[in-house]
């Protein structure tokens, strides 16, 4: 039986090369590489995402230049040039974003940057120091946004954090933001506002995964106790999310993945990260696991109108590595297989290289813009899952027997 690594090595290679047809260079820049539509908003995010997984490639030892249909000098290349345009076009950089506008500042900004750093991480030996000049500039000057500038609704009053049950419910919001603070601090400790990123990441966190109980508990974060740190509660004492005004399994998988972002970038590093992080990581992750089939699959008990088994369901895929590294949840690593057998019968079922190439055809050729968008989202999750298991060898690897979906 190959190992989960290779399994997800296989799947991702020939993506690479099918990720071309929606690859260009800037006339204006020669140096640039651009994934999608190279639009502000989600144009921007497809392309870090899509830059996460050829960064990991170009990387892997054990690739396999003919299945990627792209040498790893090119592989190499072609993350760089993505990286540079991202870091380009943002507003503090020298460049656009291919609709003439410049990306940044937002409340969901901090989502495409970290799901593409876990491929910086792998991609350092390589990265020159103008790279590094402008991955810094990015980050501060997003960081210190968040601390002054953040708003997620019009009218909000700048810097200031939102929780709500339903009304200014925004837990995913706040956790990818505080990792972000948190992160960037971490790697910066000369930054001029480091203080304020580990305040103000605290702050978001703790109001991330957020439940009626933390506005009396007592546990101590950073010299306070939690209910000072307490804005609102975003979960019900269930830890059932509504969001989007329904009860959104997706986007309690979407929380959990941003634990596992910053999990496995510390760890990478051979340390912790901080206790914040995982504030009832763990608590969220036994419900989520009551709404998975043995497979894999989400169960999505209503509402929700996306493309089934897309965006929210691949993030599933750092979820189950972190409860497998962090819980030693035996599940995990069946959840695993049995997508993967899902997923591979789903690129096989196209041409072979794509991933939603025949389910999805008419979005391609109706929104090209939002089809990249879920072909990337699935290239950065599996590309996340390579990366991790390549640090952590030692990762279980057998499934064990799938039972029916658990009741309670």
């Amino acid at each position: 039986m190959p190992t989960l690594h290779e399994e997800y090595l296989r799947v991702l290679e020939p993506w690479a090369g099918a990720a071309g047809r929606d690859m260009y260079v800037p006339p204006e820049r020669p140096d640039l590489w651009c994934y999608g539509s190279g639009f502000n908003g989600w144009g921007v995010q497809t392309n870090q995402k899509a830059f996460a997984a050829l960064a990991v490639l170009a990387t892997e030892p054990e690739l396999d230049e003919a299945r990627a249909g792209l040498s790893r000098a090119e592989l190499l290349a072609r993350a760089l040039g993505l990286l540079r345009f991202s870091l380009a076009s943002h507003l503090s950089g020298e460049f656009t974003c291919l609709d003439g506008t410049t990306w940044g500042h937002t409340w969901i900004s901090a989502l495409g940057i970290e799901r593409m750093l876990h491929a910086v991480q792998a991609l350092e030996p390589h990265l020159t120091p103008a790279d590094q000049a402008a991955l810094r500039r990015v980050l501060l000057s997003e960081c210190d946004w968040l601390v002054d500038g953040y708003f997620r609704n019009a009218g909000d009053p700048p810097g200031s954090i939102q929780a709500g049950l339903i009304e200014h419910n925004h837990p995913e919001n706040n956790l990818w933001n505080g990792v972000l603070l948190q992160r960037v601090a971490w790697m910066y400790p000369d930054a001029p506002r480091h203080a304020d990123y580990l305040r103000q990441g605290l702050a978001f966190l703790l109001n991330g995964i957020s439940v009626p109980a933390d506005a009396e508990s007592a546990e101590r974060f950073a010299g306070q106790p939690l209910s000072a740190w307490h804005v609102g509660a975003n979960f019900f004492p269930s830890y059932g999310l509504n969001h989007h005004r329904y009860l959104n399994v997706g986007y309690m998988v979407i929380c959990l993945s941003q634990i596992a972002m910053a999990h496995f970038a510390w760890k990478a590093r051979g340390q912790s990260a901080p206790a914040a992080v995982y504030h009832h990581a763990e608590d969220l992750w036994r419900v989520v696991k009551l709404l998975t089939f043995p497979d894999g699959r989400l169960a999505r008990v209503g509402g929700d109108t996306r493309a089934r088994y897309c965006y929210c369901q691949d993030y599933a895929i750092p979820v189950w590595l972190l409860m497998l590294d962090r819980a030693a949840d035996p599940d995990a690593p069946g959840f695993e297989r049995r997508w993967l057998a899902i997923l591979r019968r789903e690129v096989a079922a196209g041409d072979g290289a794509a991933f939603l190439s025949a389910r999805l055809a008419p979005m391609a050729r109706i929104s090209p813009t939002y089809y990249t968008r879920l072909e990337s989202d699935r290239a950065a999750a599996l590309s996340m899952a390579l990366y991790w298991r390549r640090l952590s060898p030692a990762l279980p690897e057998a499934p064990a027997p799938a039972e029916p979906a658990a009741a309670g």
